[in-house]
């Protein structure tokens, strides 16, 4: 006999059996029903550091951490990231951004922690806005991390970078998912207004609070912090171009 679950796709028919599991659980007594079932990390800034974390060169621009003007008008939405390092590097050539940003950043700790915390009990895809100006197309392949992810998603190649609420439409069409079951974090303001305004919900990722940001994350989809065994429920990564 024909069941509910035939008609839809795979992991939605894996996810759905997984997410009454929890409920049951939930009627035991036990940990409560996860709500949110994806969750989508900005790369830069979340995924891997700022360059101000990681750069040694005093001479260096604080942004976040320090009174940098500009930094706060991206922090606002009101200029690009690639704006304000192509005006860096322009009053300052001294200082080889696209260098620092292939030799200096690698996967936060923290996020290494999160996958294997989530463990595939809840989706964890990638939205950013143009990782290929500063590795090339090859990108995904970047770092070994990425192969983690379910879903990663490149802004630019639809034309439209965050905080633009339509790149979040668009990321939820190609996540097939409803914008309430989705956890949005940004360590970027303005990026989190353009995803409330389609619906998501949304986490702000503090970058001299990596520790916090991620409990807090896992926080909001219930799940505890520790080494996970649990098997992938979702499909592998898919890079959409």
């Amino acid at each position: 006999m024909a069941t509910p679950d035939d008609d839809r796709p795979q992991w939605r028919v894996t996810r759905g059996r997984s997410l009454r599991r929890v409920a049951a659980v939930r009627g035991r007594g036990q940990r409560p029903e996860l709500r949110l079932t994806t969750i989508l990390l900005d790369l830069g800034g979340v995924v891997v550091p700022t360059l101000f974390e990681v750069v040694d060169d005093p001479t260096f621009p604080r942004g976040p951490f320090g009174d940098d003007e500009r930094y706060a008008g991206v922090e606002q939405g009101r200029l690009q990231e690639r704006e304000y390092w192509a005006e860096l590097a322009s009053a300052r050539p001294h200082l080889d951004i696209g260098e620092f940003m292939r030799t200096c950043l690698t996967v936060r700790e923290e996020i290494r922690g999160l996958l294997r915390d989530v463990g595939g009990r809840v989706r964890i895809a990638a939205l950013t806005n143009d990782m290929a100006h500063w590795f090339g197309t090859e990108w995904p392949h970047r770092f070994p991390e990425f192969g983690q992810f379910d879903l990663l998603l490149e802004a630019a190649r639809f034309g439209v970078l965050k905080p633009d609420p339509s790149v979040f439409r668009w990321a939820l069409s190609r996540l097939d998912e409803r914008p309430q079951s989705c956890l949005f974090v940004d360590d970027l303001p303005s990026n989190l207004g353009g995803a409330e305004a389609v619906g998501m919900q949304v986490e702000h990722f503090a970058v001299g609070d990596p520790v916090g940001s991620v409990r807090r994350i896992l926080d909001r989809v219930g799940i505890a912090p520790g080494p996970s065994c649990a098997p992938r429920v979702f499909r592998p990564t898919r890079m959409e171009f």
